[in-house]
């Protein structure tokens, strides 16, 4: 099936085969310049052009990891030199001889991450590939990649005071290369021999009561909908992936509760949770953006919200709290219900750990959800911040 429009992102996201073999959308915008969707769902960059009286296709590269902007760049030099008398495919077999690192992180994620992989998992891989290494790889073959090319970017990453990034990012190009010599793309793994740049250590930092008020009323003067995640995320103690995550079809706020299916939890079991009235009123006063997700991402309706960074930064900027981490809240709320005599059992059960109380043979044959219990724990937890935060201001 062929068709003519006017490219842009959201067509190339949201365009599909809808059962047909192979569906292609020519631009308005650059002669010739089209994007082949396979039935499998993978989409392509072409150009058609003739030469000698023939016609001719040529291979741009895959979306996303080429984008719409490069795509176009790339079509209007091949017509540029076919002006000039020159074929834009006299290099092509030259340049197919080899697996480019951008070809083979394009497969990487097609074929493992967004199969085996949940949704944010896949996503963060990507976002971590793509800003550390692509940029630097992209046209190299991937064949010739050393350990001391990975390590020149992991140094990198560490002299800008980044160990946690350092790791992360090391554990994702470890992933690639290990799947790449499992599908015979290199013989070696790079990576092979080289720990892990930084030592993790585990976190233990717990908010005051004073900073937890100052994060509550940043995150209310903030709003909408970075305020209200880390609102929610005080309030149910919850994961971020799970709360930026989270879906309407999830939710049931007349009845007070949050469903989450297994393929969106960490641990990979089904998880439901009470939500505390407050909770409830938060999401009510929501806007309905998206028919999927509560918070979806701004300008992509297929993706939850994302883009921590910026924010996060402002909110430190807003509540003057320094050195923490959204995660942070979850371990200050473990804590706080603990403070408040909640039973550690209820603790594990709201932070559905798959260890502790109800790991192992007891989780298996404990099979009661606690539900009350959790209702109420979380009711003392909702009391205890308002009565923090009206403390505060009358101060």
């Amino acid at each position: 099936m062929t068709s003519n429009a006017p490219l842009t992102d959201l067509l190339l996201r949201k365009i599909k085969t809808d059962g047909a073999e192979r569906v292609e959308v020519w631009d308005d915008r650059v002669p010739g310049l089209g994007v082949r969707v396979s039935s499998a769902g993978t989409k392509s960059f072409v150009l058609l052009y003739r030469r000698n009286g023939k016609a001719k296709r040529m291979t741009l590269g895959r979306y996303p990891v080429l984008s719409l902007l490069e795509a176009r760049e790339i079509a209007t030099q091949a017509l540029n030199k076919l002006t000039k008398g020159a074929d834009p495919q006299a290099k092509k077999e030259e340049k197919r001889s080899y697996p480019r690192f951008d070809d083979v992180f394009g497969e990487f994620l097609r074929l493992y991450c967004n199969r085996k992989n949940r949704e944010n998992t896949a996503r963060e891989t990507e976002r971590v590939l793509r800003s550390r290494f692509l940029a630097k790889w992209a046209s190299k073959d991937i064949r010739s990649i050393r350990k001391h090319d990975v390590l020149s970017v992991i140094d990198g990453i560490l002299d800008e005071g980044k160990p946690s990034a350092a790791n992360h990012a090391f554990a994702a190009i470890r992933k690639l290369f290990s799947w790449c010599v499992t599908r015979g793309i290199v013989e070696v793994n790079p990576c092979t021999g080289i720990g892990m740049p930084s030592a993790t250590v585990e976190r233990e930092r717990v908010l005051s009561h004073d900073e937890l008020v100052a994060v509550w009323r940043a995150a209310t003067a903030t709003g909408y909908p970075y305020g209200t995640i880390v609102k929610l995320l005080i309030l149910t103690a919850q994961r971020r992936n799970e709360v930026t995550g989270m879906r309407w079809s999830e939710i049931d706020t007349e009845a007070g509760t949050w469903s989450m299916p297994a393929d969106r939890v960490k641990n990979g079991r089904f998880h439901q949770i009470p939500l505390p009235p407050a909770a409830c009123a938060l999401i009510d006063a929501m806007p309905r953006q998206n028919e999927a997700f509560v918070f979806p991402a701004r300008g992509n309706e297929e993706r939850s919200f994302s883009g921590f960074s910026k924010l996060k930064a402002r909110l430190d900027h807003v509540s003057g709290v320094t050195d923490w981490t959204l995660h942070d809240l979850r371990r200050t709320a473990a804590t706080g219900l603990a403070s408040l005599g909640v039973a550690p059992h209820v603790v594990e059960k709201l932070l559905n750990h798959a260890t502790g109380v109800l790991g192992g043979v007891a989780g298996i044959y404990n099979r009661f959800q606690y539900m009350p219990e959790m209702r109420e724990a979380l009711l003392r937890w909702e009391r205890h911040i308002e009565a923090l935060a009206a403390a505060k201001c009358q101060v």
